[in-house]
């Protein structure tokens, strides 16, 4: 059996890592194809809830192996932190882990580097996490990197991790205490890096003999469509590529082993950080979909800023990661509105993803909403026909056919159509 890729359609935080979850129960093996600690997944099983960063959701699953690919950043620090966690609720790694020896390790100068550019943009905050993303992924393109294999070697990372820490202090304004503190954090850096070495494999080459073998692998993206730094709203991006494409890159497979793209959409949209949006509800709407919703970052938990459907953007990002399916998650919180507004297109007509993004100015269609309570529900039939009429018009305007729509936060709480 092939590929599946999971992948956003939006800003990030559409639920990806539940429906990974889901999905992974007739698979072999998840692997996270792009981002780093930045990235955050929820994932409800069993009653308990896991914010998964660095690790694929696919961990949670018993006897499914979870694998992070050479696209994605890892700091080593926060990997093992994740890992004590859940062994703490019960959930082992052991040999089910694998991470590439191509990841990029993020050094703990990149973090105040990143910190500090973010602080002085001439051209506006981007809303970074600050966990050294940006800064790792400028090392690998500078090839100056600290890769996991360099750490199976502890003199070349002795040199690798001085030569960063020396480098970042050029350009930072240290205290005399900075200073001691980030060559403490550089000595426990070498000490985690040398840790997950334990973990480090081949990972192109054991997907490659899953697929062989006829097994079902899912690949797992990070952030969301709209943040891919070629396609999203740039420049308020991220750095790892989050399309569907990307999948191949990041974890060394061909093209033609993919039979599934699984786009993952919220009812509605909502984005953390800067950066345009055009059907951004600041008033009482936001407010509403955001309590109802709980959103809040699972990275930094800060509050997401909240809107209206855009279906435009949905019907862009289900193209560019040529979706053979779309799951609606979420669609329990619209539950109450009297009416939802759903965006159609722009007054000016145009549609930009740069810089220009902020000029567009939405063209709602009003449906009306419903008041029955829908969490949880598992049977289509069930949900009141004003939901269904929801899910029918995403369904048009994205031109892909809606499988799934999430009901609530539970492993179960799915109809699938």
């Amino acid at each position: 059996m092939p590929v599946s890729i999971v992948v956003g359609l939006q800003w990030g935080d559409e639920g990806k890592g539940k429906m990974v979850d889901h999905l992974a129960e007739k698979a072999v093996a998840v692997a996270r194809f792009s981002g780093g600690a930045n990235a955050g997944h929820t994932v409800e099983a069993e009653g308990r809830k896991f914010a998964l960063h660095l690790l694929p959701s696919g961990i949670v699953r018993p006897g499914v192996k979870a694998m992070v690919g050479a696209s994605c950043v890892l700091d080593p620090g926060a990997f093992l932190e994740e890992i004590e966690t859940l062994e703490k609720n019960g959930i082992t790694a052991g040999d089910r882990l694998l991470v590439s020896g191509k990841v990029n390790l993020t050094h703990p100068a990149y973090k105040l580097l990143e910190k500090q550019s973010e602080d002085s943009r001439v051209t506006g905050r981007i809303g970074t996490t600050g966990r050294g993303i940006g800064p790792t992924y400028e090392r690998k393109c500078r090839r100056n990197a600290i890769r996991l294999e360099d750490a199976l070697n502890p003199v070349l990372l002795r040199e690798l991790a001085d030569f960063h820490t020396a480098d970042a202090q050029k350009e930072l304004n240290l205290t005399d205490g900075q200073r001691e503190t980030l060559l403490s954090d550089t000595d426990r850096f070498m000490e985690d890096a040398v840790r997950v070495t334990g973990y480090c494999a081949d990972v192109s080459r054991v997907i490659g003999k899953m697929l062989e073998a006829g097994e079902r692998v899912i690949a797992e993206g990070a952030q969301g469509s709209l943040l891919d730094p070629d396609h999203g709203s740039y420049p308020f991006v991220t750095c790892g590529q989050c399309v569907s494409g990307a999948a191949c890159t990041g974890l060394g497979f061909g093209p033609t082993s993919v039979d599934r793209v699984q786009g993952i959409l919220k009812a509605y949209t909502t984005r953390v950080g800067e950066g345009p949006f055009p059907t951004e509800q600041k008033g009482e709407t936001g407010h509403r979909i955001r309590t109802a919703g709980n959103e809040f970052g699972t990275t930094t938990g800060r509050p997401r800023r909240c809107g209206w459907l855009d279906g435009v953007l949905a019907e862009y990002t289900t193209r560019l990661n040529g979706c053979t399916s779309v799951t609606v998650t979420l669609l329990d919180v619209l539950s109450g509105f009297e009416t939802l507004k759903v965006c159609t297109g722009y007054l000016d007509g145009d549609f930009k993803t740069g810089r220009g993004m902020g000029e567009l100015l939405p063209v709602y269609e009003t449906l009306p909403g419903w008041s029955e309570d829908i969490r949880g529900e598992k049977n289509w039939k069930a949900l009141p026909q004003n939901a269904k009429n929801y899910i029918e018009m995403i369904e048009k305007l994205m031109k892909v056919p809606v499988d799934s729509v999430s009901t609530g936060p539970g492993r179960e709480d799915v109809i699938w159509r």
